[in-house]
């Protein structure tokens, strides 16, 4: 595994640390921002194991969905969860009105998905890296 590859995964435990702090205090649209970045630095870091990197969100989650969700590689939930996010990280994160306030069980939703997709990532990863080929 690479340095970037593994930069990306330790942001990724980092920032679901942030979240878990974050709900804990009550504080759900934070929840839902750390979240998000949980999974995208954990989908940076399969993109990166794949050599490949990208400077703009919604092409990490394009690719992603090009690469290992439309090839069957990953489960389509990863693909929807991935999306989802960003969508309630950008209303939390920058609207004005109610969808800025994000319900407690929403940011509690996110926060299982973040796991598991982090964890789903880091397991992609480590078969990949098993396997003669790499793929």
């Amino acid at each position: 595994m690479n340095e970037r590859v593994q930069a990306h995964l330790r942001k990724a435990q980092e920032r679901l640390k942030d979240a878990d702090a974050m709900f804990s205090l009550a504080r759900y649209a934070g929840t839902v921002n750390r979240t998000y970045y949980a999974m995208f630095e954990a989908a940076s870091a399969v993109l990166s194991n794949c050599g490949l990197e990208f400077d703009s969100h919604r092409a990490v989650i394009s690719r992603f969905g090009e690469l290992l969700i439309k090839t069957g590689k990953v489960e389509s939930k990863f693909g929807r969860f991935l999306a989802r996010a960003f969508e309630l990280r950008e209303d939390a994160d920058y609207a004005l009105d109610a969808r800025a306030e994000i319900p407690r069980r929403t940011a509690e939703a996110e926060l299982l998905k973040a796991r598991e997709f982090v964890t789903m990532v880091e397991e992609f990863i480590k078969k990949s890296e098993s396997k003669p080929d790499g793929s």
